[in-house]
C-alpha cells in the first residue's frame, strides 16, 4: 500500500461515517483512556458499559450486557492485563518485533484473555485491545478476516498484526519519500480536522479505515472516478 491509497481511504471514510464521531468521542476522552490504560481499577462497570460497550462497540444485546455482566467481566480482564499493558504502553506496531517470542507471548496474552470473556467476539476483542494501545493493536472485523483468510481466534489476530505491520511500513516509507511531513497519521489528522477536536488518529486506525472500505464495503480505493477540477468552480 502507498500513502496515496491510504489518504483516499481516510478521506472517503470521513464522509462515510460523518466524521467518525463515535470513535472520536472516546479517543478525545483522554482522561478516561488514561484511567483505562493506567488505573483500570478506578473505572466502574457502569462507566465502562456506557463508554465502551454501548457507545464504542455498540453492543445491543440486552441479555448479554446485563444477564452475563459483560461490562464487569471485561473490566476484570482489563485489570488482570494491566501489568502486560504497562509493559507494552510504548510499543508501536511499526517498530514491534513480531518474531520476538517474549513480545508475541505478551500480545497473545492480551488477545486470549479478552477472548475468554463469554460473548466477546472478534471485532469486540480487537476494539478493546485497540483502546488499550491504539498504536500497537489493530482493529479487525469479520469481512477483513474473511478476505485475508485469517484463522478464527487469537491466532488470526496475530496474523492480522503482521499484515497490518507490513502495510504500515510501506505507507510510512512512501510518505517519508514524498517529503510531506513528519508522519502520515499526523498529516491526515491535521488535514481532516481530527486534531482540532483533540484526536490524533494512529496509523493503525487509518489502515483499518482503508480496509473497511475496500473489503467491508467492497468499494474501490481510490475511487474509480473523481470530479474533474474546473478552474473557477470553487469561486462564489
Amino acid at each position: 500500500m502507498n500513502f496515496y491509497q491510504l489518504s483516499w481511504g481516510a478521506f472517503c471514510f470521513y464522509y462515510r461515517l460523518s466524521g467518525d464521531s463515535r470513535y472520536c468521542r472516546i479517543m478525545s476522552d483522554t482522561a478516561f483512556l488514561q484511567r483505562l490504560r493506567n488505573t483500570p481499577e478506578d473505572i466502574t462497570p457502569a462507566e465502562f458499559e456506557e463508554k465502551v460497550l454501548l457507545d464504542h462497540i455498540n453492543v445491543e444485546n440486552y441479555d448479554l450486557l446485563v444477564g452475563h455482566n459483560l461490562a464487569r467481566n471485561i473490566l476484570e480482564k482489563v485489570i488482570e492485563l494491566h501489568p502486560i499493558i504497562s509493559l507494552l504502553q510504548n510499543s508501536t506496531l511499526q517498530e514491534c518485533d513480531l518474531n520476538d517470542k517474549d513480545t508475541l507471548i505478551k500480545i497473545n496474552k492480551v488477545y486470549s484473555t479478552l477472548y475468554s470473556v463469554r460473548g466477546l467476539w472478534l471485532t469486540g476483542v480487537s476494539k478493546i485491545a485497540h483502546l488499550l494501545n491504539d498504536r500497537l493493536f489493530a482493529i479487525l472485523n469479520l469481512d477483513i478476516s474473511n478476505h485475508f483468510t485469517l484463522i478464527e481466534g487469537n491466532t488470526g489476530l496475530l496474523q492480522w498484526l503482521k499484515v497490518t505491520q507490513q502495510n504500515a511500513i510501506e505507507v510510512t516509507k512512501d510518505f517519508v519519500d514524498s517529503g510531506l511531513g513528519t508522519s502520515p497519521e499526523k498529516y491526515l489528522s491535521e488535514n481532516l480536522g481530527y486534531t482540532e477536536i483533540g484526536v490524533n488518529k494512529s496509523l493503525l486506525k487509518y489502515l483499518d479505515e482503508y480496509f473497511w472500505l475496500r473489503f467491508g464495503d467492497n468499494l474501490p480505493v481510490p475511487p474509480r472516478w473523481i470530479p474533474p477540477f474546473i478552474e473557477g468552480a470553487m469561486e462564489e
